[in-house]
């Protein structure tokens, strides 16, 4: 199935949680054959008991595990009595073995693996059109070589004589070829589009780092990396010293650990100027953020608690504010409390039973703005959400929502309805249906909306009713091929007279991208206007969008080495059309948002807008001007301009980008009418007043402010506090004062229902808390853009062939209970040709294949590229009792705290002696939402029951001798009784940092369990992380 972000993973809710690998257990019940049988909570206890045993159990019943005789879990009940069965039979024609499992709602799902644990047919037993069938075939050496889903469309993979897949063919996108040098790095790569031309995508290599990426199509983007050599200062030595590409440079300085402590990055705003922005960071001995420096000057401090959880963000720039006085956490290291320096208090309350986020309250201004309350069923599904703060007084913003959802036997979302009720008689509700088909794929969404008094006096009906069809060709059947379209928006009451029919026609490129959209509607007279609206878009050799076209507006787009917007640019709206035709106005770029880092993006006209985050969770935004921002961007050293040996031509950046725009325009066949900048050094526009809406926009928000601060501290009151739901989509934004600025609703699939502005500032950052694109009505997503009228994302997605029997398109069939952070998200572990390998396939700054080769097995092991080419350091291994047998895996951390918490994933093996033959975990694939046969949750480093903490899979009592294989850690060099590998901490900490950097983690933290000298490594997310791993063991 597709991989999405749980958001109530073991209970816990998005945003709000907080969880770290140093806190307490539940006590366990062992059988009498060792395995766990009851699971019981944690308990607390004084501070003063330490040293005496606690025998006390948790009053909440404990999860229950019932085993067969050959250890494998028949059923597993939840505290609240929800039930999962496992049924184990064998298949009487293939002689495969069948696990069936049976959920607390009675739906059906089985797996048929070989002999080899390998999958050979998934089964879903409840799709809309009978069983969704997915099966799986395997080459002499079982590779995959081929899998076929329920309407027999087929994915296939090519591998040479070194087990590297050199070809894989997916049905939305098409071949895409791999070569590679004796070393096993990738040498080129050539997508279906490419193939047409014979051009390829190549790759640079100093040995075995990567030194440069080249695109025969955008040479402008092509990308460098230099590093260290032996003499280099600021602690460089070995390690990445600078990157250059497209949209600039970006200069990195490291402390004595290798931790990244500054960077300088200078971008290129095309037809603007050249800007430079410095960051610095300061960390403890844990590896914690202690100080972050923001480009503007600001410095931020963080506090933790005697846990070693964030408690308190502190920053000061002429003023000092405290923009998180307070974070409280219960026994389950779950957030219960967080107080803004505004003085908006939130508050957290969980079921006792399961640990899902139950109601949800904020009290802001001396109201109660929301008061949300959770109802699930068996399986965690979110039945309703209602919000019964009390109605605003007349003139605020605000109100009463309530939302009940439905769901088919596949836990689709299939219904949803939603009632709204505000100050001054503002009352709203809508209506959602959704139909699927075995594919998952969307076949129809019918969505009506009621508002009274909303967004004018009186009566607003709108609704549409959408109709999908699909391509019916080979590699077409994922992609749109029409949306018929039936809508209204009217004052009266709906009548079919008041219906526009309009029909939306598609089209894509051989890699999988939207890259044409014709709107037609049919006229009262039957007759149909076949250029009602044309929308086109353009891609590069990585598939990134690089602009678009809305009837001639044209936005452009530019994008860094880890595939990072940094720029969007486009005209102030001021052109003329007739009958698609441009008949004159302004086309330019103008308007533009360059994207320093998730922490600063600025804006023409001097603005800036400045983000203050908890983890991953932004919690505040604040506004300046160029005035108030500090050194002037233009006027910074450039990045490289001191390194030795190293020059960046920073002009012919400018230059080449420009053209870009130019380029892009033509491609659209529109007359660009922009006046080139040339003078990058003072960029006028870039910082100042040049009598554009932008500008007057950023002198009015300074005209707001005035009245309560003198002149040069205006925008220190621009600050905008952040009130997320349990998606994290924006929904209330308080000011300094407390006060309701912004208030927004959503229907399931995104779209705005409510919203309620101040007209002074208003987030972009709305559902999920991702940009909204108001030029193309398209969310970023960071991968991949998203349409939520449709519900579909407008490329493929990049793990397509992870995700076998599910349309690449689809954003998720589950809006309320799942996210997609970042467009994509699976791990697939396995052994083969000698080599441990963690395949997740996202081309993000290179580092995302870890491969481990064992070498003449005496503790010396060699690390060796990734099939996709591009190098990472290290990842632990853990050594065996015969120093032949080896455990492989992933520690992984999520939760909004900088502590999280993070797992542990032992893969079967083979079992020495003293880990217990046979005990070992079974191939297979093991979601991380529910404990596996035999398995048990474990706190890390400590033991006992952990469905409200992190995960190891484990076996037996609390003998370590008695686990799978022992356990690891991806961690920072460090060394247990010399069963484990000690390595360089520097190259260790990049390899964890990188592969959860590609997984969407935004902090990073080091921490020390009790008893032990040596550091862990891990990441912060802003939601627990759902994953697959798929389990193989080492064949001799």
């Amino acid at each position: 199935m597709r991989k999405f972000t749980s958001l109530l993973l073991l209970g816990f809710a998005l945003g709000s949680f907080a969880q770290t690998p140093g806190g307490v257990s539940g006590r366990n019940v062992y059988d009498a054959f060792g395995r766990v049988a009851k699971a019981f909570y944690p308990t607390t206890e004084g501070n003063g008991s330490k040293s005496t045993f606690n025998k006390s159990f948790d009053n909440v019943s404990p999860t229950v595990t019932v085993y067969d005789v050959l250890d494998r879990a028949t059923s597993v009940t939840l505290p609240d009595n929800s039930t999962t069965t496992t049924a184990y039979t064998v298949d009487n024609g293939s002689h495969a073995l069948v696990t069936t499992v049976t959920d607390a709602l009675h739906n059906v799902q089985a797996t048929h693996t070989n002999g080899s644990g390998k999958t050979l047919k998934t089964i879903q037993k409840s799709g809309p059109d009978g069983e969704i069938t997915t099966s799986f075939e395997y080459d002499g050496i079982q590779r995959l070589v081929r899998v076929t889903d329920t309407e027999g469309n087929v994915t296939t993979s090519t591998y040479d004589m070194g087990d590297r897949r050199t070809e894989v063919n997916h049905p939305a996108s098409g071949i895409t070829s791999f070569t590679y040098d004796a070393l096993g790095n990738v040498l080129t790569k050539q997508t279906a589009n490419l193939a047409k031309e014979g051009k390829f995508i190549t790759y640079d290599y100093d040995y075995q780092r990567l030194t440069g990426i080249n695109y025969p199509d955008h040479p402008e983007n092509n990308v460098k990396y230099y590093y260290g050599g032996r003499n280099a200062s600021q602690n460089r030595i070995g390690r990445l010293m600078l990157r250059e590409d497209g949209t600039g440079a970006i200069e990195y300085f490291y402390g004595k650990m290798g931790e990244v402590t500054k960077t300088r990055r200078t971008m290129i705003v095309p037809n603007q100027a050249i800007a430079t922005y410095v960051t610095q960071w300061t960390y403890d001995s844990h590896n914690r953020l202690l100080e972050m420096i923001y480009p503007d000057e600001e410095k931020i401090t963080y506090s933790y608690n005697l846990g070693g959880q964030l408690e308190k963000v502190h920053g000061y720039k002429s003023y000092g504010y405290d923009y998180v006085s307070k974070i409280g956490y219960d026994k389950f290291e779950q957030r219960t409390y967080l107080k803004y320096c505004n003085g908006a208090e939130t508050f957290y309350t969980y079921d006792p039973q399961r640990r899902r986020l139950q109601n949800l309250t904020v009290n802001s201004g001396g109201n109660t703005i929301m008061d949300n309350a959770y109802t699930y069923d068996a399986v965690s599904n979110v039945l309703s959400v209602v919000n019964g703060a009390s109605v605003p007084q007349s003139g605020k913003a605000g109100g009463q929502m309530a939302h009940a959802y439905t769901y088919d036997a596949l836990y689709r979302l299939v219904s949803a309805t939603g009632t709204y009720t505000g100050a001054d008689n503002k009352t709203a509700s809508y209506t959602l249906a959704m139909g699927y088909d075995n594919m998952h794929r969307i076949t129809s969404k019918r969505q009506i909306l009621t508002q009274n008094n909303v967004q004018f006096n009186g009566t607003l009906n709108a609704g549409y009713d959408l109709s999908y069809t699909y391509g019916t060709d080979t590699g077409k059947k994922f992609q749109l091929a029409n949306v018929k379209d039936v809508n209204y928006r009217t004052e009266e009451t709906p009548s079919e007279s008041e219906n526009v029919n309009n029909n939306h026609a598609y089209e894509y490129d051989a890699n999988g991208n939207l890259v044409y959209v014709n709107t037609s509607r049919t006229k009262k007279d039957g007759i149909a206007d076949e250029k009602t609206a044309e929308r086109k878009l353009k891609w590069d050799e990585e598939n990134r969008l690089l602009s678009s076209d809305d009837n001639g507006f044209v936005t452009n787009y530019w994008y860094d080495a880890d595939g990072e917007r940094t720029v969007k640019t486009s005209g102030e709206s001021d052109q003329v059309y007739v009958n698609s035709e441009f008949a004159g106005g302004r086309t330019n770029t103008a308007k533009f948002s360059l994207y320093v880092s998730p922490y600063l993006v600025a804006n023409q006209g001097g603005r800036y807008t400045k983000h203050i985050y908890i983890g991953s969770q932004r919690v505040v935004s604040k506004i300046g001007d160029f005035d108030s921002y500090g050194s002037d961007p233009r006027r910074i050293q450039y990045a490289g301009s001191e390194t030795d040996g190293l020059s960046v031509d920073y002009k012919v950046k400018y230059t080449q980008q420009l053209q870009v725009i130019k380029d892009n325009y033509a491609t659209f066949a529109v007359p660009y009418n922009g006046e080139d900048n040339n003078d990058y050094v003072d960029g006028k526009g870039f910082c100042c007043n040049d009598g554009s809406l932008e500008a007057a926009q950023t002198r009015a928000l300074a005209r707001a402010a005035k009245n309560n601060f003198q002149e040069g501290d205006t925008y220190e009151k621009m600050q905008f506090y952040y009130h997320p739901d349990h998606l994290g989509s924006s929904s209330y934004i308080t000011n300094l004062d407390g006060e309701v600025v912004q208030h927004i609703e959503y229907v399931p699939f995104g779209e705005v229902f409510i919203e309620e502005r101040n007209n002074i500032w208003n987030t972009p950052y709305l559902f999920n808390a991702k940009e909204f694109d108001e030029e193309t009505g398209l969310y970023y997503y960071g991968a991949r853009y998203y349409d939520p009228r449709v519900s579909l994302w407008i490329s493929t997605d990049i793990l397509e062939e992870k995700n076998y029997g599910n349309s690449s398109y689809a954003y998720t069939y589950n809006p309320i209970t799942f996210i997609d952070p970042i467009g994509t998200d699976t791990i697939n572990i396995s052994y083969v040709n000698k080599k441990w390998k963690i395949d997740a396939p996202i081309i993000a700054d290179g580092n995302d294949v870890f491969n481990v080769a064992n070498g003449d097995k005496k503790e010396t092991y060699e690390f060796s590229q990734g099939e996709h080419g591009k190098r990472v350091n290290l990842l632990n291994l853990e050594i065996g009792e015969t120093k032949d047998s080896y455990t492989l895996g992933v520690y992984h951390i999520s939760g909004e705290a900088d502590n999280g918490t993070g797992f542990y994933v032992a893969p079967g093996g083979e079992p020495s002696t003293k880990n217990g033959s046979g005990r070992r975990i079974p191939d297979g694939t093991y979601p991380i939402i529910n404990p596996t046969a035999g398995s048990q949750w474990i706190k890390p480093g400590v033991g006992g029951n952990v469905s409200k903490r992190g995960i190891r899979f484990h076996y037996g009592g609390t003998n370590p001798r008695s686990w799978t294989e022992g356990c690891f850690v991806l961690s920072s060099g460090y060394s247990v009784n010399g069963n484990t590998i000690h390595y360089n901490a520097d190259e260790s900490k990049t390899a964890s940092r990188n592969f959860d950097n590609a997984l969407g983690a935004i902090g990073h933290f080091s921490y020390r369990p009790k008893s032990r000298t040596y550091n862990r490594e891990g990441a912060t997310f802003n939601a627990p992380i759902k994953h697959t791993l798929i389990l193989k063991s080492r064949k001799k």
